[in-house]
């Protein structure tokens, strides 16, 4: 059982120089000059305007994020994820792989994943996201046992 957890979402940043193409360069840049950040309150980062800041990053392009805390789930059952992003984005629940795109897109869904939730409780949860240029957006929806798909609540993330 998780204890003392906070709301919101940690998160490290990497302002590359260049371009980003790749999540294999976004962890790269993440374990060489990634610098934390305050906590982002949630996973909901809608698609900006060209130009706009990455999340809460000081920069529009080029920006690489790691990702790391909580969420809750408050009943068990089979869950439904998808991941959107603009550019890429690996995206992990208790380990297991929700959300996967490695290249440039718009901000699009990266497919449907079903994964059993065995129990409720805080699963951790893990992003590895960059964006090259353009607009960004990072987001995400669930449903349970076959249910439409709606935008995760954001009451639900937290950190230690």
């Amino acid at each position: 059982m998780q204890t003392d957890v906070k709301p919101g979402l940690n998160v490290v940043y990497a302002e590359a120089p260049k371009k980003i193409k790749s999540l294999e360069q976004a962890r790269e840049l993440i374990d060489t000059i990634g610098v934390a950040a305050d906590p982002v309150p949630a996973f909901d980062f809608r698609d900006t305007e060209d130009g706009d800041p990455v999340m809460t990053a000081s920069q529009p392009y080029n920006v690489a994020a790691e990702i790391t805390g909580l969420i809750r789930i408050d009943e068990p059952g089979m869950y439904q994820f998808e991941v959107h992003s603009n550019d890429g984005a690996e995206t992990k629940l208790g380990g297991q792989t929700i959300g996967y795109y490695d290249g440039t897109q718009p901000c699009e869904g990266n497919g449907v994943t079903e994964i059993e939730i065995p129990e409720a409780g805080w699963y951790e949860l893990t992003t590895l996201y960059f964006q090259k240029g353009g607009s960004s957006c990072l987001m995400m929806k669930w449903g349970k046992d076959g249910q439409d798909l709606e935008w995760v609540p954001n009451d639900i993330f937290g950190h230690n």
